[in-house]
């Protein structure tokens, strides 16, 4: 005998496998879906972190801010006071150069064999004017003074015979500079 399968059983076997493959395409997709959900979820969660790390940082900059302004204001009076104590220091350096020249002049005339008419001081410029008995005199100055630390060099830049009380006198003016000996 002869059976006949009216079922058609290739029929359902196409379609259920054709249904588990639509279920399994859109298992995927689901799961596709709820991974980029997921992963968008972190991404929303990292990026609002970042705002408020940010929110933060821009309220500490603020504050920092006003410190740093203060510190700037206190760099600038550094300055200028700095530069105030220069100017005090190299007062103070110039008014004990005068002081020390002065003395050394004063200390190197020879008192009976010559006298100074005048002295000038004009920065570092040292001018002297005077009177002596003769040229040996005025050349024993002349190395005396260069051999002072504070003044350095003396040369004769004028010099003439002049007659006071009936002697022959010898009018000279010297010249040369002065500055603070080197502290060695």
């Amino acid at each position: 005998m002869i059976h006949i399968n009216l079922l058609p059983v290739r029929e359902i076997r196409r379609r259920k496998k054709a249904k588990s493959q639509i279920f399994a395409g859109l298992a995927v997709i689901a799961f596709s879906l709820l991974a980029l959900i997921g992963i968008e979820l972190l991404q929303l969660n990292a990026i609002n972190k970042l705002k408020e790390e940010e929110r933060q940082l821009a309220a500490q900059k603020q504050q920092y801010a006003k410190i740093l302004a203060e510190i700037k204001k206190m760099e600038e009076e550094k300055k200028v006071l700095v530069t105030r104590i220069e100017v005090i220091n190299q007062l103070k350096q110039s008014s004990s150069l005068t002081v020390h020249v002065l003395d050394e002049i004063a200390r190197l005339t020879p008192t009976s064999r010559m006298w100074l008419k005048s002295l000038s001081q004009a920065g570092n410029q040292l001018s002297l004017t005077g009177i002596a008995l003769d040229e040996q005199t005025v050349a024993k100055y002349m190395e005396e003074l260069e051999n002072s630390p504070y003044i350095q060099g003396v040369g004769l830049a004028k010099a003439a015979m002049e007659v006071y009380a009936e002697r022959n006198l010898k009018l000279f003016t010297l010249s040369g500079q002065v500055a603070m000996p080197s502290n060695k």
